[in-house]
């Protein structure tokens, strides 16, 4: 739950003082105040989790198989959940520079960005999962330390993802962050944290900052959208903004395709629909017991690989026995990406779509051999060099996935399976056939009477006999 005033009640229900009230018992004979409040925090629940877009990733995901670094940044904070941490606390001074480049090119003060920003204060604050109340309270100076924080925050990204697009800034130009060079140099480590599910700013912050800067009269929301889709490289044709920066990263991945999830208004819908909930499979292998033919197989059988040319045309082509599949750049942030990736897939929507490609593609890789079939066909850029870790990272990345047996990659990976077997079992009967064609030819050319039968036995004893006898022949002559 938020820290809202309205709902401190609520919220307190939580509490040791709440628990260890005699009268705190869902039963029939509970007080009617007590009733009422579970009611009341029953009806808040939907409203906040529909609100809600940036979650604190559970313990056991983080710790299972070691995994906690995938989740952590490593050179920059953004946001409340990782801020403050020493080894972060470098990036702290070029994220105040960036703070006064910004306002400073706006001609406002500080003030006013913070009473502006104080305006959207109760829908950043709800986007998140959960928020200290020692660090990020009501009380004046953690209010205070909140605003301050996502404005710092989100000039640092603005002021970034900008250089990066290629605007001309005030910086110098051998400034060690701002720069154009000094951006490349920081670009994979940044970008890498920028798309942390616990490292995220609502996407709402971005756009209030650009309103307020704008120096004309009104800067409209579309002009806003418009501005950050053309800095941070979003195609405008994926459908509505996102909740922040790695929501957006997956609908571009996804474009249209990956609309289901996300309201208008760029909150996060968590009402499942039971078509959908009844397609979810919690299974490496697409839903199904049996084993999936790997790329090796699939080529052997005749199988090609093209390149799609993005995550919604992912397919299976019986005629031309094509596969269609996205290249899939991997590299040392690949991992970390593509697990809060799916971590935010599952906890923030009710889309499959990336969980069910991690399923088609571990299912396609289970050797080195197979890796290299794809990467020979340019589905996979390997920059990782050996192949042995391109399958660890899937093997990784496969763990605990969900797929929704609607998504093109399970229907393209049921579509091979069953083309793929019924290719085997027509090649093993087209076999058959021939065998029993062959040996049906056999037994009428020199099996018809009981004399060619003997003749063909004794054909094929004095032949045993004159190989026997070479043999013998050959090892005598060795000896001498």
């Amino acid at each position: 739950m938020n820290n809202r005033d309205d709902d401190d009640e609520i919220i307190r229900l939580g509490d040791e003082e709440a628990m260890s009230n005699s009268e705190w018992s869902i039963d029939v004979g509970m007080s009617s105040v007590n009733s009422d409040l579970v009611e009341r925090a029953w009806d808040h629940e939907d409203k906040d989790w529909k609100k809600q877009s940036i979650y604190e990733i559970y313990w056991f995901n983080k710790h299972s198989s070691s995994k906690v670094e995938v989740y952590e940044p490593l050179i920059v904070s953004i946001g409340p959940y990782h801020h403050g941490r020493p080894q972060l606390r470098a990036m702290e001074v070029h994220k105040r520079r960036a703070v006064r480049h910004f306002i400073k090119r706006s001609n406002k003060s500080i003030e006013f960005y913070m009473k502006e920003m104080a305006s959207v204060e109760n829908e950043v604050r709800e986007a998140y999962e959960y928020l200290d109340d020692n660090k990020w309270g009501r009380h004046h100076s953690s209010n205070q330390s909140f605003l301050q924080m996502i404005i710092t925050d989100g000039c640092f990204i603005l002021e970034f993802m900008e250089i990066l697009s290629g605007a001309p800034k005030d910086y110098a130009q051998n400034d060690p962050v701002f720069s154009y060079y000094g951006c490349i140099a920081h670009y994979n480590a940044v970008m890498r944290d920028l798309l942390l599910l616990e490292n995220q700013l609502p996407y709402l912050v971005l756009k209030k900052l650009l309103v307020i800067a704008d120096k004309t009269p009104e800067l409209s929301e579309e002009n806003a959208e418009a501005i950050l889709s053309q800095m941070m490289m979003f195609p405008r044709d994926a459908g509505p903004a996102g909740a922040h920066m790695l929501d957006m990263y997956m609908r571009g991945m996804f474009k249209a395709g990956y609309n289901r999830g996300i309201t208008t208004d760029g909150q996060v819908d968590h009402q499942d629909n039971n078509n959908n909930n009844n397609n979810n499979n919690n299974n490496n292998n697409g839903g199904s017991s049996q084993a999936r033919p790997t790329a090796t197989q699939l080529s052997e059988a005749g199988f090609t690989f093209k390149i799609a040319q993005s995550f919604d045309e992912i397919s299976f082509e019986e005629q031309t026995r094509t596969v269609y599949l996205p290249q899939l750049n991997i590299n040392e942030y690949t991992i970390s990406t593509f697990m809060n990736l799916k971590m935010f897939e599952l906890r923030g929507t009710t889309d499959r779509h990336f969980n069910s490609y991690i399923s088609l593609m571990h299912a396609l890789m289970k050797s080195v051999s197979d890796v290299r079939v794809l990467k020979s066909e340019g589905i996979i850029v390997n920059l990782l060099g050996r192949e042995e870790e391109v399958l660890r990272l899937m093997k990784q990345l496969a763990e605990d996935t969900v797929v929704d047996t609607k998504c093109p990659s399970f229907v393209a990976q049921d579509q091979m399976y069953g083309f793929y077997k019924d290719s085997m079992r027509k090649w093993a009967n087209e076999l058959r056939m021939q065998v029993h064609e062959w040996l049906s030819n056999l037994h009428q050319t020199y099996f018809r009477t009981p004399w060619s039968t003997i003749s063909v036995l004794a054909a094929a004893v004095l032949l045993l006999l004159t190989v026997i006898q070479a043999v013998y022949s050959i090892k005598s002559y060795v000896s001498k």
